[in-house]
């Protein structure tokens, strides 16, 4: 659960720094996780904009597959987090309806004993 915390936490950070390469994120993800997850960065980057608030992470659902490869699912309250403009100033909170979101993630163990994200899955809303 470790890293995956640390996961959700530098793909925050990465938004923050305007890296969509930086190195806490390329560390904890790879193959789709990592693509699709620079994707979302640059949106963020592209449109000049930033995170505010507080987000909070409860329910996780750790699971290990007979294959070794580890699922972790958890929802993250973002109803106190928003965007702002990083020129403008201009800030846009998380609408209610989908404040609630429930990520579902795979992970694989390397060798060093690091569990790497590889698929990432949200669902706005899906979190009570």
């Amino acid at each position: 659960m470790d890293d995956g915390k640390e996961r959700l936490l530098s793909s925050y950070s990465a938004i923050i720094k305007r890296d969509p390469q930086y190195d806490g994120f390329t560390f904890y993800n790879t193959s789709d996780a990592l693509r699709t997850g620079t994707t979302w960065i640059k949106q963020f980057t592209d449109d000049d904009l930033t995170l505010i608030g507080k987000g909070r992470v409860y329910q996780p659902q750790p699971r290990i597959s007979p294959d070794g490869s580890g699922t972790l699912f958890y929802c993250v309250d973002e109803s106190k987090g928003s965007t702002k403009h990083r020129k403008t100033g201009e800030i846009t909170t998380t609408p209610a309806k989908t404040a609630l979101v429930q990520y579902r993630t795979k992970l694989s163990k390397t060798d060093d004993g690091v569990w790497k994200t590889t698929t990432v899955q949200t669902e706005p809303g899906a979190c009570k």
